[in-house]
Parts: C-alpha cells; sequence; structure tokens
C-alpha cells in the first residue's frame, strides 16, 4: 500500500507504547503492596501454579514440538523457551477482567524468582 505513517502520529504512539510497560509493572507493584500477604492466592495454589507452569508447560511443549517435527536443538531451544517465566501482560488482562488477578500477581512475581534455576536446570539437562 505503499503508506507511511505521519512522523507526529509515530511520535505519539511510540510514547504511549515506551510508558505501557512501565504502567503494567507500576500496577503489579501497586496490586501486591495491597495485598494481605505477599502469596496472595496462599501457598498451595501458588505451588500448584508454578508446577504447572514449569513443568507441564515444558512438557507440552515438548509434545507439541514433537508432533510438527522439531528436533535436535530447535527442539532443546522451545523446551527451555517455554521454561522462562511469564510476562506481566497475562497480569493486566486478569486485572482488567477480574479473572484471579491474586493468582497471575503471585505467579509473575514468584515465577520470575524461580525461573532462573529452573531454567538453568533445563539447559544442562538438554546440554546446550
Amino acid at each position: 500500500w505503499n503508506f507511511t505513517m505521519p512522523a507526529i502520529v509515530l511520535g505519539s504512539i511510540s510514547i504511549l507504547s515506551d510508558a505501557g510497560l512501565g504502567m503494567a509493572m507500576f500496577s503489579l507493584g501497586l496490586f501486591m503492596a495491597l495485598q494481605p500477604r505477599i502469596i496472595a492466592c496462599g501457598n498451595k495454589v501458588a505451588t500448584y501454579a508454578m508446577a504447572v507452569r514449569f513443568l507441564a508447560g515444558p512438557a507440552v511443549m515438548t509434545a507439541a514440538s514433537f508432533a510438527v517435527g522439531l528436533r535436535g536443538t530447535l527442539l532443546h531451544v522451545a523446551i527451555v523457551q517455554a521454561a522462562l517465566p511469564q510476562g506481566i501482560v497475562p497480569f493486566v488482562f486478569a486485572k482488567e477482567y477480574s479473572v484471579h488477578p491474586d493468582i497471575l500477581s503471585t505467579a509473575v512475581i514468584f515465577g520470575m524468582l524461580i525461573a532462573l534455576p529452573i531454567t538453568l536446570v533445563y539447559y544442562i539437562l538438554l546440554d546446550l
């Protein structure tokens, strides 16, 4: 279509997009600060969520990768990527639509804390 966006519109969109991540992190921090406990959803639910995230996620990725024919290094990279922590965007959607933001806030915070050792374990086990 050979359409170029005007510079003022492009600049405005760039400013808004740069502020988005910071506002999402501020929202998560504010939500966590207002909770009476650090693990807002309870220890049992948090443990279950972390197990699903870091065990079932890579297992599903392994099965899906085999189904589409990934092998070797690409398979290993896909599994390690499945073990990486989730971003902050799922919390923003959970908060916006009131769908268990307590579980997502706990998952985002603790997922980032425990993701490094878990990802390193997957990395070592897969000989990458």
